[in-house]
């Protein structure tokens, strides 16, 4: 998770240390939330503190107080701009140490970053910049078999069904004109 979050960043932002900063970031959060998430959820909210976490919202913004809203998603930021959780920044450092030196155990760092700027690089910036769609379409579809492909001298890829739905979504828009507000009414 933390690799191809960090592809994410570096493909859509293009800074590599808060690429890995961000990538870190989001797999914490992710594992966190897949262990935690819905035995700690708190079902039945005083109204105190659903006024509370309103409050902390300004009009318009999606995330609280104390948050930025970065692909799609409500993350931390330290002063330094490294992004954290629970108080503690995750740096291009700890990816290092917690991602690029285990994986560089089993293959060569260098030719797992780039395989992975590859594999993201093949979908589209809607798909990339929300959450959702980078988990179900980029992330899920290769977990298990991303580093076993790299291995084996093979090129990760989307899975075809994938891939031909993106081209077709593709062409589409690329055929269709989008009519402004006022053309759209005088056609009616």
């Amino acid at each position: 998770m933390a690799l191809l979050q960090a592809a994410r960043y570096y493909v859509l932002e293009g800074d590599l240390d808060r690429a890995k900063s961000f990538g870190l970031n989001r797999a914490i959060f992710y594992a966190w939330a897949k262990h935690y998430g819905p035995r700690y959820r708190r079902y039945g909210a005083s109204l105190e503190e659903l006024l509370r976490r309103a409050a902390r919202r300004r009009p318009g913004e999606r995330c609280p107080e104390g948050f930025v809203d970065v692909l799609g998603e409500c993350v931390q930021l330290s002063k330094r701009g490294w992004f954290m959780i629970g108080g503690e920044e995750q740096t291009p450092r700890d990816f290092d140490r917690e991602v690029v030196l285990k994986v560089s155990r089993l293959i060569s760092w260098d030719r797992v970053w780039e395989a992975a700027v590859r594999y993201v690089s093949r979908f589209p910036d809607w798909v990339l910049r929300d959450p959702q769609r980078f988990y179900k379409l980029v992330y899920e579809p290769v977990r298990d078999t991303f580093f076993a492909k790299l291995l084996r001298g093979e090129e990760p890829e989307p899975p075809r069904h994938i891939a031909e739905r993106l081209e077709s979504l593709k062409r589409a828009g690329e055929g269709a004109k989008q009519l402004g507000l006022d053309r759209f009414m005088k056609r009616s």
